[in-house]
């Protein structure tokens, strides 16, 4: 741990030296700027549920739109047939037409004649009839028929792939070049990525650049919410974090408002990652991670970033802060230096894990969880888009119900149970999501609200994980048993943009029952774990196991 020595010869850490200086107008505003960033964060991993997204069309009917053709004419019925569940003309199917006049068959080009049209033969078609202006990768490239719905569904888990590559990768740019480094270059880069794709030409192209951009801001959520983490005390980190957080919903409800204006993708992601240069300005004003500069052994920075803090306080920085960090970043260095058990080599951490009945049950139901989080959490949110009523409004509906739920859970985790908030979030939103498919479609409100409730339900079960799977698990394996947990996590979102295909060869109740019923057991099987609240973090497997026994 980081030691200071201050005027009066007391030895305090960091946190305490925090602590005196309070909370001043340099972190609020640090603070800020990371929200902001956290909110452009969030449209890379969520912008193709628009660029992707279906649209509703029919078959054109040479013989019967003349002019100015709309998506459903009176007629329609009487050529092409309709899905009796959706209740909407078949995107790729019309009648055979094959009218006859004193026993010859006449040209396609005949006027529209309906009892020429039969509904025995049905058979494809080359040309559509659009619902709407709206542009989206479907019409763009040539995407229509069920053929090529897996296409749509696979630019989501092309997203999600970069996501799982470029986590890791992240970390081990941050370790190395420093968190700034991250926020900066991951931001820019993918604004220069998200643009880039803008202006592609073929679905392959879209998916490449999909994927790069993918991998470039998967690192940049993390490193935001660390720098902005370590820049106040202990006391405002749990407000901070909070506030901060709500940032990130709000990115996705401003792209939902974005394209309901623009209704064309391409301007659109324009639109949304242009700005994203202007992250660069950061390198100017926004600090390095404290914490990081002392491992590298920068005590000037690090002693200027302090006096910054102390400068907006009113207060000023101890003269002896800067030979005090000097010294304990030797000793730390050689504490460093000496073999630490804690440093577990792949096969140790996996014997370490076996070893342990209890933990190795908890590290599977943990990871069970988190791919239930990430696959409704994400399900939801790409549903929302064919929900009935306006996508538009349904995307930034299931976004913007974020950010009482993010609020919501940090009140529950504060002052109830931890087991007890993450094991009913789960039911909730399981219920939420079986009580969508049992109300009419009539009632379009109904369905919508009990859709958002699961939203909020599953958000808060989100946010408890994280915390949740910290405090269960021992310090010498936390942060590697929660990477393995939150990387079973990514599966889920993988899985996640597949829900449309279910939707489209099964009906549109079938992924909205599904994600009710995992969440059920996911539920059921949260009441397993250890309670957590105000309990001693533990540091060993052994104190782990009784964790919640004491």
């Amino acid at each position: 741990m980081l030691y200071q020595e201050v005027n009066t010869g007391e030895i305090m850490d960091l946190d305490e030296i925090l602590s005196n200086f309070g909370l001043g107008s340099y972190q609020v505003t640090v603070c800020a700027l990371m929200g902001l960033v956290l909110m452009y964060s969030n449209i890379s991993p969520l912008s193709y549920a628009i660029t992707a997204s279906d649209l509703k069309y029919r078959c054109e009917i040479p013989q019967c739109d003349i002019e100015n053709p709309v998506y459903k004419p009176v007629w329609l019925e009487r050529v092409v047939p309709f899905n009796e569940k959706t209740i909407e003309p078949y995107k790729c199917l019309k009648y055979h037409y094959q009218p006859t006049t004193n026993g010859t068959v006449s040209s396609t080009n005949d006027t529209c004649n309906f009892e020429a049209f039969d509904v025995n033969s049905k058979e494809k078609c080359n040309k559509w009839v659009f619902d709407e202006t709206e542009r989206t990768i479907l019409n763009d490239f040539g995407l229509m028929c069920e053929d090529n719905k897996w296409k749509l569904s696979m630019v989501g888990t092309v997203n999600s792939i970069g996501q799982f590559i470029g986590i890791p990768l992240a970390g081990f740019i941050s370790d190395k070049y420093g968190r700034k480094f991250i926020l900066i270059i991951g931001s820019v880069t993918s604004a220069i990525l998200g643009t880039a794709r803008s202006f592609t030409a073929d679905y392959y192209s879209f998916l490449l650049f999909e994927l790069l951009d993918s991998m470039a801001s998967s690192g940049v959520y993390a490193a935001t919410f660390v720098l902005g983490l370590e820049l106040v005390s202990p006391k405002s980190r749990v407000t901070v974090s909070t506030l901060m957080g709500c940032f990130y919903p709000m990115g996705a409800v401003i792209m939902g408002f974005a394209a309901y204006m623009i209704l064309d993708w391409r301007i659109m992601l324009r639109v949304l990652y242009l700005p994203g240069l202007l992250i660069l300005g950061y390198a100017w004003y926004v600090p390095e991670s404290m914490r990081w500069l002392q491992t590298q052994n920068r005590i000037e920075d690090m002693a200027n970033v302090l006096s910054k803090i102390a400068k907006s306080n009113g207060k000023t920085l101890p003269s002896s802060v800067k030979e005090a960090l000097i010294a304990n970043t030797l000793a730390n260095a050689e504490a460093t230096n000496t073999p630490d058990e804690s440093q577990l080599s792949c096969v140790k951490l996996i014997s370490k894990i076996f070893s342990s009945k209890e933990i190795f049950l908890r590290l599977i139901n943990c990871s069970f969880c988190w791919t239930t989080i990430t696959l409704v959490y994400y399900g939801l949110s790409l549903t929302s888009v064919e929900f009935s009523g306006n996508k538009y409004l349904n995307f930034m509906l299931v976004n913007a119900v974020e950010v009482p739920a993010f609020l919501t859970s940090w009140y529950f985790m504060e002052h109830y149970s931890r087991r007890n908030t993450q094991a009913l979030s789960f039911i909730f939103s399981g219920i939420g999501c079986i009580a969508v498919n049992m109300v009419n479609n009539d009632y379009v409100w109904v369905k919508l609200i009990l859709f958002l409730s699961s939203k909020y339900a599953i958000t808060m079960s989100f946010n408890t994980m994280y915390v949740f799977t910290a405090e269960m698990f021992p310090t010498e394996l936390r942060m590697s048993l929660f990477g393995i947990a939150s990387m079973f996590g990514r599966m889920g979102s993988m899985f996640a943009p597949q829900m449309t295909l279910l939707s489209a060869y099964f009906g549109t109740y079938v992924p909205i029952m599904l994600f009710g019923i995992i969440s059920f057991m996911a539920g059921a099987l949260a009441f397993l774990f250890p309670e957590t609240k105000d309990q001693k973090l533990p540091d060993t497997v052994k104190q782990a196991e009784f964790v919640g026994e004491v």
